[in-house]
């Protein structure tokens, strides 16, 4: 087992709730090294140490939060997991609810969609590659059900968040469940 060194844990801790803090008000475009590193109170040399620029920083929050959306959809077997209408649906929006302050941010700003789509694009391949492998089906199709899923299930979180969908949780979670079986029926049997 890999040991993790604290002080990089917690160098990267404090890097990621600066970005987080930053964020909420200031472009992307805007974010520079030297305004997240004040606000983390961490010297530049020790950021330039872990990351080339704020790019590098910025895929690095990407890829940690799809890494922890893939872990979501796949805890269980994804025959299991599917067949429990709700299930995927309410350990994501418990992920969501959890860090609300940013990756709902960072997911549905306009000046973050092309960390969106990272997160999508990572967590689609990932959740099409267990789908290929459960349910026997074609790249084409596992990949084409994963897409449908994910791109659904995030837009659906988008409107939802930026207030375009104006019901409650339960409502929310009917129609995305709803809308996600009809789609993934069509491409093999859940039971």
């Amino acid at each position: 087992m890999k040991k993790i060194d604290r002080r990089v844990q917690k160098t990267n801790t404090a890097l990621q709730q600066a970005f987080r803090q930053l964020a909420r008000t200031t472009d992307y475009r805007n974010i520079t090294v030297k305004k997240l590193t004040e606000t983390a109170k961490i010297n530049r040399k020790t950021f330039y140490l872990h990351y080339d620029s704020i790019d590098d920083f910025a895929d690095t929050i990407a890829d940690t939060a799809a890494d922890e959306l893939l872990d979501i959809i796949t805890a269980k077997p994804l025959r299991e997991a599917l067949s429990q209408p709700g299930y995927i649906f309410d350990n994501v929006f418990d992920f969501f609810d959890q860090s609300r302050e940013f990756y709902i941010f960072m997911m549905t700003s306009i000046g973050y969609t092309f960390q969106a789509r990272k997160v999508e694009t990572k967590v689609t391949d990932g959740f099409a590659a267990a789908i290929e492998k459960q349910f026997n089906l074609s790249k084409l199709d596992a990949y084409t059900c994963a897409s449908f899923l994910i791109r659904n299930t995030l837009m659906m979180f988008q409107l939802y968040n930026n207030g375009k969908l104006n019901f409650d949780r339960k409502e929310f979670r009917d129609r995305v469940v709803r809308l996600n079986g009809s789609g993934l029926s069509s491409f093999f049997d859940l039971k």
